[in-house]
C-alpha cells in the first residue's frame, strides 16, 4: 500500500483561503482545534485549548478516545481541502487505531496526508504525535477516505 503523501492541489493562496474558513467552523472552534497546512502535502491540527471535558481516557490526563476520532476527522477534512476546490469535503470513512495514552499537551498534534486520489474521493492516513518529542512514540494512528460534498 503507498503511503506517500501526494502535494496539495490547490495553490498556495486558495489554501490560505481555506484554511481560514476551516478555522472558523463552529465545530472546529468548539473543540479548540487549529489547523493548518505544511508542504508538500500535509495537513496539521493542533489544540488552541483544551477543555476539562477532552480529558478523561484511561485517566484524567489523558485526551478522550472521542476527542482523538474528531481531531483526526477534522485532519482528514483538511487534508482533503487542500486537493479539492470546494468548501466542504466530507469524511465518507474513518478508522482510528490508539495506541498509547495521549496525555495532554500543548504541542500534540495530528497530522494527515492524503495518499492516493481520485476526482472524487481520496484516502488518507494520519498520526496523533507530540510534536515537542518527535522521535517518541505514535498516540494513535487512522486512515480515512473523504470526499468533496456534491
Amino acid at each position: 500500500m503507498n503511503t506517500t503523501p501526494i502535494p496539495f492541489r490547490l495553490s498556495a493562496e486558495r489554501r490560505e483561503t481555506q484554511i481560514r474558513a476551516f478555522n472558523m467552523r463552529n465545530e472546529i472552534i468548539w473543540f479548540g482545534f487549529q489547523g493548518a497546512f505544511e508542504k508538500p502535502g500535509t495537513a496539521i491540527i493542533t489544540f488552541s485549548r483544551m477543555e476539562a471535558g477532552a480529558l478523561g481516557g484511561g485517566g484524567t490526563k489523558a485526551v478522550n478516545g472521542g476527542v482523538i476520532a474528531a481531531g483526526f476527522d477534522a485532519a482528514f477534512v483538511l487534508a482533503g481541502l487542500g486537493q479539492y476546490d470546494t468548501d466542504v469535503v466530507v469524511t465518507l470513512d474513518l478508522s482510528v487505531q490508539f495506541l498509547n495514552l495521549a496525555i495532554a499537551s500543548p504541542s500534540l498534534a495530528f497530522e494527515a496526508q492524503v495518499v492516493r486520489s481520485a476526482k472524487s474521493f481520496c484516502f488518507a492516513h494520519g498520526v496523533l504525535r507530540d510534536r515537542a518529542n518527535p522521535g517518541g512514540p505514535a498516540f494513535s494512528l487512522a486512515k480515512a477516505m473523504v470526499a468533496p460534498a456534491r
